[in-house]
C-alpha cells in the first residue's frame, strides 16, 4: 500500500466517525426557540432551548434534551440568567432568593446561584425547586407577563407572548406531550 492511500482511508474514516450538527432557530412572538441536532454515529441527540430577553438583559426560559427525564413525568426548570460585563458583579448574588410575580397575583419564589464562568465572566441563575417546575410553566402559559423581583427591587419583566407556541414546538422537537402546561 502506498502512504497517500493510507492518509486518505484515514481522513475518510474520522470523517464519517466525526458527529453532525444541525441548527434550527424560530421566533415566537417575544420567544425564540433553538433546536440543535446531533448525530453521535450511536444515537440522535436532540436539544432544545427556548427563552425571551437577552441583548444585554437578563433571559427566562429553559433548555432540554431528548434524552433527558421529560413531561409528563418530570417537567423543565425555567430558569432566570444573568450575565455581567468582564469585572462587574451580576445583580442578584449567590443565596438571594427572587419572586417571580404574574399578571394573575400567582407567584414562585426561585433561588440564586451565582458565579463565574471559565472566562471570568459573572452570571446568575434561579432554580426552583422541582416540584414547582409544572406550576411555574402552567403560569407561564396562562399569563402575559413575569415581573422578577430580587432583594433590591425589580430585577426584570420578561414578556410571556409567544410562551405557549415555543413550548409546543420545544415539546414537538424535543419528543414529550405538551399537556400539563398546554392546555
Amino acid at each position: 500500500m502506498n502512504f497517500r492511500y493510507l492518509i486518505v482511508l484515514g481522513l475518510v474514516a474520522s470523517a464519517t466517525s466525526t458527529a453532525e450538527a444541525a441548527e434550527q432557530f424560530f421566533t415566537y412572538k417575544d420567544w425564540n426557540v433553538q433546536v440543535e441536532t446531533v448525530d453521535t454515529g450511536e444515537d440522535l441527540r436532540v436539544t432544545c432551548s427556548m427563552w425571551t430577553g437577552g441583548d444585554g438583559d437578563p433571559t427566562v426560559g429553559f433548555s432540554v434534551s431528548n434524552g433527558d427525564a421529560l413531561p409528563p413525568d418530570f417537567f423543565p426548570g425555567v430558569q432566570l440568567t444573568e450575565r455581567a460585563i468582564r469585572g462587574q458583579a451580576t445583580v442578584l448574588q449567590n443565596g438571594q432568593t427572587v419572586n417571580f410575580v404574574f399578571d394573575d397575583g400567582d407567584s414562585a419564589t426561585a433561588t440564586v446561584t451565582a458565579d463565574f464562568d471559565e472566562d471570568g465572566f459573572a452570571f446568575a441563575l434561579t432554580d426552583f425547586p422541582f416540584e414547582h417546575n409544572q406550576r411555574v410553566l402552567q403560569a407561564m402559559q396562562r399569563n402575559g407577563q413575569i415581573e422578577i423581583i430580587g432583594p433590591g427591587g425589580l430585577v426584570y419583566t420578561a414578556s410571556l407572548n409567544g410562551f405557549t407556541a415555543s413550548y409546543r414546538k420545544v415539546a414537538e422537537q424535543c419528543g414529550f406531550p405538551a399537556e400539563g402546561v398546554v392546555n
